[in-house]
């Protein structure tokens, strides 16, 4: 099993609009499955998991998609599941990290 280091993105306060938080973004990977996970602390903390049958590779490359595009719990889900067949596909072909 490869360790792989949370990715996390600190955001500010900023007056009157938002609350200091954080977004973590995590791969654990175990008997050939990655469990995902995406969490953020502060005033509405929340920790969302889910598993996807893919090589570490390819999770790893959503993993980093999520964590450069920042994007939310509410919504992770959704964009998991528009970039995951595209990812598998690639990875299958021989591809390597996008």
């Amino acid at each position: 099993m490869k360790p792989y280091t949370p990715l996390t993105r600190k955001f500010s306060a900023i007056e009157m609009l938002q609350q200091p938080y954080l977004l973590t973004y995590a791969l654990d990977e175990s008997d050939g499955a990655c469990r995902l996970t995406v969490s953020r602390t502060g005033e509405t903390a929340c920790s969302d998991s889910l598993v996807l049958d893919a090589p570490p590779q390819c999770c790893y490359s959503i993993l980093q998609y999520l964590y450069e595009n920042c994007v939310q719990p509410e919504i992770w889900r959704d964009v998991v599941a528009e970039c995951y067949p595209a990812a598998v596909q690639f990875c299958r072909k021989g591809g390597g990290l996008w």
